[in-house]
C-alpha cells in the first residue's frame, strides 16, 4: 500500500469510528443511569439510597472488568473487545427496561457495566495511543467528543419512551442503537494501528525529521504492571481521578434526581442535555488547545473548575443557580474522561497502555463507584445533595494538588526503536 504525505492519515478515521463508539458508551452508559433511575422512583416509587446500588455496581464491576480488558487488548487488539462491548451494553438496556423489582436493576447494571467496560476509555484510549503521540491529546479530545453528543440525544430520547411507551421500548431501542451503530465501526473501520494500513504514527511521511530519542524511547517502553505499581506517577494519576471520576460519576448518576423537584422529570433530564452541550465546548477547548501543555497541568485546572461546579451546585437557591452549577461542571466532564488515559499514556507510553491503564481503571471506576454511593447515602441521610456537593467539591482541590506528581517516571537506557510491527503493539 503506497504511503504519501498528500494521503489523509487513516488514524483519524479511526478516531471519527470512536466518536460514535463513545455516543453509545457515555449516552447509553453515563448520562441515561439517571434517566432509569428517575423512572423507577417516578413509576414504582423504589428508594433512592436502594436504587444507588445499582450504579454502585456498575462501576465496581466496570473496572475490575477493565484490568482483564487492557490485557487482552494489548493481546488481540480493539476489535473484539467492542463487539463484545456492543452486546453487553444492549443488554443491559433490556434488562433495565424489563425491571420489575430492584434487584432486576443490579443485574442490569451488571450488564451495563460490563459493555461500559469495552467501550470506554481503557480501548478507545489503547485504540487512539497506538495511532498518535505528538498529537494525542488532541485525538483523545476528538474521539471522545461523542460522548457529550450522546447525552444530548440519548438522554432526552429515553426520558420520552420511558413516559410514553414505558421500559421494554425504551430499553429495546437502547439496545438496538447501541449494536447497529458499534458492530459495523469494529468490523470494517476501526484497525490494529498505523502499520496495518501502511503508514507510520501521527501520519508521518518517509522524510519526516527523527523524533527525540528519549520520547522515543520513554513511548516505546514495554511496562509491567508491577513495575508502574513502584512509581509515584502511577499512584498520582490514580489517586487524583479516583476522587474527580467520584464527584463527575456521583454528579452525573444523581443529576436528575436532583433536579427533578425544582424542574419535573422531563425538563431535569433537559439540563442533563445542556450539561453535555457545556462538556462538548469543554471538549472542543482541550482538542484545540491540549498539546500546548503538559495533561498534568490541564488536569490540575480542570479538576479546580470541576470543584466550583459542585460549589455553585451546593449553593442552591434559584433554578438558574443549579443551571449555571450544572453548566459549569458539564463544562469540565468531558475533558477529565479525556484527560485519565492521555495523561497515563504521557507517563507510562502506548505500548503497554491496555495493561497499566487497566490498573489505573480499576482505581478510577471504584471513585466513580463511591461517588455514586455517597451522593446517594447524602440524599437520603440529609434528604439533600448539598453536604456530598460541598464535601466532594473540596476533595476535587486535593485532586488537583495531586496532579504535581504526574510525571514521566525515568527511562531505561537500552530500549528498543520506534520500528514496531502491528503484532509488536499490541503484544501482551
Amino acid at each position: 500500500m503506497k504511503t504519501s504525505a498528500a494521503r489523509v492519515y487513516y488514524g483519524w478515521y479511526v478516531v471519527a469510528a470512536c466518536n460514535l463508539v463513545a455516543v453509545m458508551t457515555w449516552g447509553i452508559g453515563v448520562f441515561n443511569q439517571g434517566v432509569f433511575l428517575g423512572y423507577f422512583v417516578a413509576e414504582y416509587g423504589w428508594s433512592r439510597a436502594e436504587l444507588s446500588f445499582g450504579p454502585t455496581l456498575f462501576y465496581v464491576w466496570a473496572g475490575l472488568m477493565g484490568i482483564w480488558i487492557g490485557r487482552l487488548l494489548d493481546r488481540r487488539g480493539p476489535r473484539p473487545i467492542l463487539i463484545g462491548g456492543a452486546l453487553a451494553l444492549g443488554a443491559g438496556t433490556v434488562v433495565l427496561g424489563l425491571a420489575r423489582a430492584p434487584w432486576h436493576v443490579y443485574v442490569g447494571f451488571l450488564l451495563l457495566g460490563t459493555g461500559y467496560a469495552g467501550l470506554h476509555t481503557v480501548t478507545l484510549g489503547a485504540i487512539v495511543s497506538r495511532w498518535f503521540v505528538r498529537q494525542r491529546a488532541r485525538a483523545m479530545a476528538t474521539a471522545t467528543f461523542g460522548a457529550s453528543v450522546g447525552g444530548m440525544i440519548l438522554a432526552p430520547l429515553n426520558a420520552g419512551l420511558l413516559e410514553s411507551w414505558g421500559g421494554p421500548v425504551a430499553g429495546l431501542t437502547l439496545a438496538v442503537i447501541a449494536i447497529a451503530v458499534v458492530v459495523p465501526l469494529a468490523i470494517w473501520v476501526v484497525k490494529d494501528g498505523p502499520e496495518a494500513v501502511g503508514q507510520r504514527i501521527d501520519g508521518d511521511g518517509p522524510d519526516a525529521p527523527p523524533a527525540d530519542a528519549v520520547s522515543v524511547a520513554h513511548d516505546e517502553r514495554d511496562w509491567s504492571v508491577r513495575g508502574a505499581l513502584g512509581t509515584r506517577a502511577f499512584w498520582a494519576i490514580a489517586l487524583s481521578f479516583h476522587l474527580t471520576m467520584g464527584a463527575q460519576a456521583g454528579f452525573l448518576v444523581h443529576q436528575v434526581l436532583f433536579l427533578q423537584p425544582t424542574f419535573g422529570f422531563v425538563v431535569a433530564a433537559t439540563v442533563v442535555s445542556l450539561t453535555t452541550v457545556m462538556g462538548a465546548v469543554g471538549r472542543v477547548a482541550f482538542a484545540v488547545a491540549g498539546n500546548r501543555w503538559p495533561p498534568r497541568r490541564i488536569a490540575s485546572a480542570t479538576f479546580l473548575l470541576q470543584a466550583a461546579g459542585l460549589a455553585v451546585s451546593a449553593l442552591g437557591g434559584a433554578p438558574w443557580v443549579l443551571v449555571v452549577g450544572s453548566a459549569l461542571f458539564g463544562l469540565t466532564m468531558g475533558v477529565v474522561v479525556a484527560l485519565a488515559p492521555v495523561v497515563a499514556a504521557d507517563c507510562f507510553g502506548r505500548r503497554s497502555f491496555g495493561r497499566v491503564y487497566g490498573a489505573l481503571y480499576l482505581a478510577l471506576q471504584l471513585g466513580s463507584a463511591l461517588g455514586a454511593l455517597l451522593f446517594g447515602l447524602s440524599a437520603s441521610a440529609f434528604e439533600s445533595y448539598r453536604p456530598a456537593f460541598a464535601v466532594v467539591s473540596g476533595l476535587l482541590v486535593l485532586a488537583a494538588v495531586g496532579m504535581r506528581w504526574a510525571v514521566r517516571p525515568p527511562v531505561v537506557p537500552a530500549v528498543a526503536g520506534a520500528g514496531y510491527t502491528r503484532a509488536a503493539l499490541w503484544k501482551g
